[in-house]
C-alpha cells in the first residue's frame, strides 16, 4: 500500500513509464477499482466505471507499446482531506503503427481520493497539447493583452 501523497506520486510517475513502455498493470492498481472512475483519455471517448477504464488503459499499453515517458511537467497540485488534483502536461515519445516514432504531447488533469487503500485516481482527463490560436476576426471580443499571449 502506497500510504502518502509523496510515495504515491512516485509510484504513479513509474507506473506511467511502464504504461508506455507497454505494461498497464502497475498503473491500473492505482486507480479506485469502483463504479464511479471515468477516464476521457487523449485518444478519445469515455470510459466509466472501473472495467472500462481497466480495459481502456490496457489498450492505451498497447498502443504506445514500446514508448517512453519523456516529460511530466507539473503545474497545479492540490490535496485537501482526502482529495487531491494534479494538472499536468506530459510528453509521450512512442511508436506509430506504420514503425515511425511519434511524439505526443498531452495536458492532462486528474482527480484522486484518498481510500482505506491509500490515494487512488477517480478521474482524468487528457488531450493533445496544441498551440494557443486566437481567432484573427477584428470583431472578436478579445483584448490586446490575451491576443499577446499567442
Amino acid at each position: 500500500m502506497v500510504s502518502t501523497w509523496a510515495d504515491f506520486q512516485a509510484a504513479q510517475r513509474s507506473a506511467l513509464s511502464a504504461l508506455v513502455a507497454g505494461d498497464p498493470h502497475d498503473f491500473q492498481q492505482l486507480w479506485d477499482h469502483t463504479p464511479d472512475v471515468s477516464l476521457l483519455g487523449a485518444f478519445g471517448g469515455v470510459a466509466r466505471g472501473w472495467a472500462q477504464v481497466r480495459d481502456r488503459l490496457a489498450a492505451v499499453a498497447v498502443t504506445y507499446g514500446d514508448g517512453v515517458y519523456q516529460r511530466l511537467d507539473q503545474l497545479d497540485e492540490h490535496v485537501h482531506g482526502d482529495v487531491a488534483y494534479t494538472v499536468h502536461v506530459e510528453e509521450i515519445r512512442s511508436g506509430s503503427p506504420d514503425g515511425e516514432r511519434v511524439v505526443r504531447e498531452r495536458r492532462v488533469t486528474k482527480i484522486y481520493r484518498r481510500t482505506v487503500a491509500g490515494w487512488r485516481i477517480a478521474h482524468m482527463h487528457a488531450d493533445p497539447l496544441v498551440t494557443t490560436d486566437f481567432p484573427h476576426d477584428d470583431e472578436t471580443a478579445v483584448d490586446d493583452d490575451v491576443r499577446s499571449d499567442r
